[in-house]
């Protein structure tokens, strides 16, 4: 409430008023009536007293008459808004009214000049000039406030001033009318100012009434709220001295059987605490009191110098970090001791039966009557289970000791694709399924092996619990990254069991534990690798119509991918022709070869085996639009560094493609940091041909 309170006195800026000042200065126009109206008639009455003697007494008496209704209305206009509550909507109304009555008072002077006004008698001259201009001068503080009222005074008076004196010719007139017509400007300019004074006074003064009353309604928020909340406050200034505070700081503090009082110093304050207490520069600290209760306290520095400190009772929170920690502890030591059983077993165990399966070789070399021979099978069937068993608890052993550690290096999912489809579709024809894996040229950031077993067993969980159906692989991009979606149309699962599928040992539909559908271990092994890899797995599924496994996995370079749709029989297209390239590799076969490619392609190829050669091509050839570097070349010399030796010797950034065939993870690190898009050996001819076009689009001027 406090932020949404001061958020709106913020928005109240200037004009947002605008009702309440117009309301103001009609209020204020009213509220000069009286006094200007004494003034009229003072001035009238000097008026005619000098004119006495010089114009018809008849005129001027008639005059004087007209002076003292127009008057009288504008009082009785006056005394009607002034002793009413006029609400803001009709204040345009009376804004108008005092209009129309202010243009009589114009009238009256309009008059006084075509009736009084004779040059040739100065004591007419300089009595009519001087109060008309005088009247118009006192306008523009009295009527300044509504400007309307202000010109239909001022302009007529001003005007007939002028008029009259224009119209009798001669050089003294004209003198008096150019001063009068300055003054006229003057006037107006000056109404103008005042009105805009008026406005922006008004303005402020009603923002400061709106932000005094804003203010005094956060503090009386504030104060409700230190009041009422559960945690205990203190505002000291810089010398340490209580300001605000409220009781709950006490209580739980366990001082409160002596109030603390303002001006106090906290650190006397707090000295009765038992045990003591000492805050100091400290910015966190959890004090634990004699009852055991656990208060934390926050210490938080402001601009002055002064300090906000907050007192949290967090007793329960510490018990319950307490029992949280002792089953983390307890859980880890049995998840631990879970693991050393599992590795033990396994390794324990692995000796007989290998033992076991040579027996059994021996055995069936020896035996050859068909009776013994369907039993010596299933023996047969029988340790091959129990050794798939144990493989896969030792993985799990292994992955949760954390001895298994990823190798992360570029991976060909075209490639690994192929390899699953080939792995995979005998499976699917002995199951009934239909298996479709759509491949797709592209590179990602993955360990190899670990990211094929992710996939080895999504695809075999699917065909397994999938009954003359279908199972479908395919690759979506996303961004950056790519989505690997393994689907099956099975029997799905449901919504509750969806994340105990990833539980050890946990199958849905085998009660009766089946060793033909598996032993509940490929999901979880599969939760493992892909949390140790960083790749996020998701699940769908619907009952009755099939799930989905989605895993994540980022892209190796970013910004050169290989996707199976662009390579087509149409990427030898004239998109590299008259390309130059650079070749740098210290096999002259590779460089036979890449040359016949290129040039195939279009390309002005030159080659060389060593950086000194390509040093030399760059002179005699020119700087290419594409440098292709192996990785490592003859007498350890590195690719990388040679691709900046050459764009130093041009001058400018060169685009380059790097190609290895090692596979050491230092070596790949380095290859992966350099920044440059990097490709495994062997590189197939649509693969090169793309990423080449790729790099070539990326420098070109847009």
């Amino acid at each position: 409430m406090l932020t949404a309170t001061g958020n709106a006195a913020a928005a109240r800026g200037v004009g947002s008023y605008d009702r309440e000042v117009q309301a103001e200065l009609v209020r204020q126009l009213y509220r000069q009536v009286p006094g200007s109206m004494v003034a009229n008639i003072v001035v009238a009455g000097i008026l005619s007293y000098a004119l006495w003697n010089i114009v018809p007494r008849g005129t001027l008496l008639a005059w004087l008459t007209v002076v003292v209704v127009v008057v009288v209305l504008r009082l009785a206009q006056a005394h009607a808004f002034l002793r009413r509550d006029i609400p803001p909507e009709r204040m345009p109304f009376w804004a108008r009214t005092s209009a129309l009555g202010s243009s009589l008072i114009g009238l009256i002077w309009v008059l006084a000049s075509l009736l009084f006004l004779d040059p040739k008698r100065p004591i007419s001259l300089i009595a009519v000039t001087v109060i008309v201009m005088g009247i118009s001068a006192g306008s523009v503080v009295n009527l300044a406030s509504y400007l309307p009222s202000f010109l239909v005074v001022v302009g007529p008076a001003m005007l007939a001033l002028i008029g009259v004196l224009l119209w009798h010719g001669d050089a003294i007139t004209y003198t008096i009318a150019l001063l009068s017509a300055v003054a006229s400007i003057a006037y107006v300019v000056g109404a103008r100012n005042v009105h805009r004074l008026l406005v922006g006074s008004l303005q402020l003064g009603f923002e400061n009434v709106a932000l005094r009353r804003d203010a005094e309604g956060k503090t009386a928020l504030l104060e409700a709220t230190l009041q009422n909340m559960r945690q205990g406050i203190t505002l000291t200034d810089r010398e340490g001295r209580l300001r605000t505070w409220n009781p709950q700081f006490a209580q739980l503090l366990g001082i409160a059987r002596t109030a603390p009082t303002e001006g106090a110093l906290l650190d006397a304050s707090i000295a009765e605490c038992e045990p003591p207490l000492e805050l100091g520069g400290v910015s966190n600290v959890e004090y634990r009191r004699t009852d055991g209760t656990v208060v934390e306290i926050a210490q938080n520095a402001m601009p002055d110098g002064g300090r906000v400190t907050t007192y949290t009772d967090i007793s329960e929170l510490k018990r319950r970090e307490s029992a949280l920690e002792l089953a983390r502890r307890n859980a880890e030591q049995a998840n631990a001791a879970k693991t050393r059983f599992l590795a033990a077993a396994s390794h324990d165990l692995r000796q007989p039966i290998h033992a076991l399966g040579l027996l059994i070789a021996t055995l069936s070399d020896r035996v050859r009557n068909e009776s013994t021979a369907s039993i010596l099978g299933q023996i047969d069937t029988a340790v091959d289970a129990i050794d798939f068993m144990l493989n896969s608890l030792l993985d799990i052993s292994k992955l949760d000791a954390g001895v298994m550690q990823p190798q992360f290096a570029p991976v060909d999912l075209g490639a690994l694709l192929e390899q699953l489809n080939t792995e995979y579709q005998p499976v699917a024809s002995i199951t009934g399924n239909s298996l479709t894996i759509r491949a797709a040229a592209l590179y990602v950031r993955s360990d190899a092996s670990m990211l094929h077993r992710i996939l080895a067993n999504l695809i075999s969980n699917a065909l397994r619990y999938t009954v003359d159906g279908r199972v479908l692989v395919g690759v979506r991009r996303r961004g950056e990254a790519i989505r690997l979606d393994v689907c099956d149309s099975g029997p799905g699962i449901p919504p509750e069991s969806l994340d105990d599928i990833f539980l050890e040992f946990h199958q849905l539909g085998n009660p009766e534990r089946d060793r033909r559908k598996g032993l509940g271990l490929g999901l979880a092994i599969v939760k493992r690798l892909a949390a140790l890899l960083g790749h996020p797995i998701e699940v769908q599924s619907t009952l009755g119509r099939g799930s989905r496994f989605s895993l994540t996995v980022p892209l190796a370079v970013a910004g050169v991918s290989a996707v199976a749709a662009e390579v087509e029989p149409a990427w030898l297209g004239p998109t590299l022709r008259g390309q130059r390239v650079l070749v740098l590799d210290d096999d002259t076969a590779v460089l036979d070869a890449m040359r016949g490619l290129l040039e195939r392609w279009g390309c002005d190829v030159a080659t060389c085996t060593t950086p000194e050669e390509a040093e030399a091509q760059f002179a005699s050839f020119g700087v290419p639009q594409l440098v292709i570097v192996d990785y490592r070349l003859r007498r350890n010399a590195s690719g990388i560094e040679t691709i900046g030796r050459l764009q130093q010797r041009s001058g400018r950034r060169v685009p380059a493609l790097v190609i290895t065939g090692d596979t050491a993870p230092d070596r790949l690190r380095e290859a992966q940091r350099s920044g440059y898009p990097l490709l495994h050996k062997p590189v197939k001819p649509p693969q090169l041909h793309m990423v080449m076009r790729q790099i070539l689009q990326a420098s070109s001027p847009q």
